[in-house]
């Protein structure tokens, strides 16, 4: 009998262990595409923040592909999560995610990208108008006056659209007092570098002007004026804005080539999107410290954290980036 109390006894450890396991939270953390860096940051950031809560937590994106997306979220769900964080392909089809979602008992957080036309639990954000505000006031006090392009990110992303609209609210007092006038004005399909760069080369190929000021939604539109601005050997100065603190935007910056980007803090961002998804699944009321307002959605008035971002320029850059936060290191932008 002594030979058999090892294995009996090994056993009891290994299916009370597997309970224990199978009782702790599950969450899900699924986003549009591995081709945006920071969706890959902030997964990472999310699943690691989650994990030390002793929460299981998976991760997969959607390759860009809405209907892969919900797959992937009944796949999620098949395996039990109890809450699922989610960067939404198309804001309006992925409706159909919180409504099995819900279905199911499983709340679901949107992360960056508003879901539309449901009942979402969460979203969690940045400030499109403290934004748009932002990259005015960054732009305007190095260049006051001037002829501008605005080009936004996708318009059929609420970010995009939001974003524009504070652009123009803050422009709109230097518009009027004719210190600025805007040339050109567009959404940008996909929040492209290829498509910012077409739209701008045809803008001045055909009008002959070269504007002062571009506002780009995004460092990788910001990138594709600069290479059009290159090709026409354009010697003035123009100041350009950015979004996301990507790596060639950060590069741009140090190299005089972009005026600023907004960088948003990632780690922070994605950490307490993950604090938020595990009040949410435990149903506690601590949750209300983190809501900082409400976001329509077209249906109804979603709880919102909103992250504020931060302005990087040419002054601020290693402070900002490698000192405060370790985002970059000090080779990675100056190599």
């Amino acid at each position: 009998m002594r030979n058999i109390k090892f294995p009996i006894i090994f056993c009891l450890v290994i299916l009370i262990n597997a309970c224990q396991s199978d009782s702790s939270v599950k969450l899900g953390f699924l986003y549009s595409t591995s081709e945006t860096a920071r969706y890959n940051k902030e997964a990472d950031f999310f699943k690691d923040y989650a994990q030390k809560q002793g929460a299981t937590v998976y991760v997969e994106h959607a390759n860009g592909d809405e209907a892969t997306q919900y797959q992937k979220a009944l796949e999620m769900f098949d395996k039990g999560i109890d809450g699922l964080a989610i960067i939404a392909v198309n804001a309006n089809t992925a409706a159909a995610i919180v409504r099995e979602g819900r279905e199911r008992g499983v709340k679901v957080l949107a992360y960056n990208r508003l879901i539309k036309n449901c009942e979402l639990d969460f979203f969690v954000s940045g400030d499109n108008f403290e934004l748009g505000k932002m990259m005015v006031e960054e732009i305007i006090k190095v260049k006051p006056s001037g002829d501008v392009i605005i080009l936004g990110g996708d318009k059929y992303d609420r970010n995009a659209v939001g974003l524009a609209s504070s652009i123009h609210k803050n422009l709109k007092p230097h518009m009027e007092s004719g210190n600025i006038n805007l040339l050109y004005d567009t959404f940008v399909e996909d929040w492209s570098g290829v498509n910012a760069a077409y739209e701008l080369d045809q803008f001045i190929s055909l009008s002959g002007q070269v504007p002062d000021i571009i506002f780009a939604g995004f460092d990788g539109i910001a990138n594709g004026c600069i290479e059009v601005l290159e090709k026409y050997n354009v010697d003035k100065p123009v100041y350009i804005s950015g979004q996301d603190a990507t790596i060639n935007g950060v590069r741009n910056i140090v190299a005089g080539k972009q005026q600023m980007t907004a960088f948003h803090p990632l780690k922070e961002s994605a950490s307490q999107a993950a604090e938020a998804m595990l009040l949410l699944v435990s149903n506690d009321k601590k949750i209300n410290d983190l809501i900082s307002g409400t976001t329509n959605n077209g249906q109804i008035e979603v709880p919102t954290l909103r992250v504020p971002s931060i302005a990087v320029t040419r002054d601020n850059v290693d402070q900002v980036l490698i000192k405060d936060t370790g985002f970059y290191t000090y080779e990675e932008i100056y190599e």
